[in-house]
């Protein structure tokens, strides 16, 4: 028992000595400063800044379609339905297979994701959707013509393809959360990036609501 006490002592004797090239101390306030993260956005509108804040560069380069590391569901159908393949993506399987099993839905996890899709790249009618941002770039009236539509759909897939570019399912009381309160126990939702500009699609998961998008004002 002396011998090992001993040991010891001499043990933390020397710890000093090399713990500033070895590691930092433990102690209560290293741990904290460990642990400590950033507190998840609300369900109620949020200002931009915090939003900003919750969407870190690092996310922004997450894989892309083709590298077949989120759910194969979502990277087949961006890809074979919509041609993107370029866009960041944070949709993983377990997430899908989770608001699958939990939640009330009329439809596929598939069905909702090219709803929101079609819906992005169709519908103008709310004047921050990414469409209607667009036609009112390019100067286009309340009703655009055909070819000012496709001009400003055909700009829209080319943004979706970036690699700035990026959408996530959003998850129940985590970042990402969209402006309008709009829950995810209710809804499919996607928060997308395109073009320094934030948006959520909205997929009503009883089929009974028109899906819809729209951005932060």
């Amino acid at each position: 028992m002396k011998f090992s006490a001993a040991i010891a002592a001499a043990v933390f004797s020397i710890a000093p000595a090399f713990a500033a090239d070895w590691a930092p101390e433990i102690n209560a306030v290293t741990l904290a400063a460990v642990e400590l993260t950033a507190p998840a956005l609300t369900e109620k509108a949020v200002p931009q800044v915090l939003l900003e804040k919750a969407v870190p560069q690092v996310l922004l380069e997450k894989a892309v379609p083709k590298d077949g590391q989120n759910y194969s569901g979502a990277e087949e159908l961006l890809i074979k339905e919509f041609g993107v393949t370029g866009i960041g993506l944070d949709i993983p399987e377990s997430e899908v297979m989770r608001q699958t099993t939990y939640y009330p839905n009329a439809f596929c996890f598939e069905h909702a994701l090219r709803q929101a899709l079609m819906n992005l790249l169709e519908d103008y009618s709310s004047p921050t959707s990414p469409l209607a941002r667009e036609l009112s770039a390019m100067g286009a009236l309340e009703k655009p013509s055909k070819s000012e539509l496709k001009s400003a759909r055909q700009k829209l897939s080319s943004t979706l393809n970036r690699r700035d570019s990026f959408v996530s399912l959003v998850r129940p009381y985590k970042q990402y959360q969209p402006q309008n309160g709009e829950t995810v126990e209710q809804n499919w939702i996607f928060f997308l990036r395109l073009e320094g500009n934030f948006y959520w699609a909205i997929v009503d998961r009883s089929g009974e609501k028109a899906p819809y998008v729209y951005g932060m004002n």
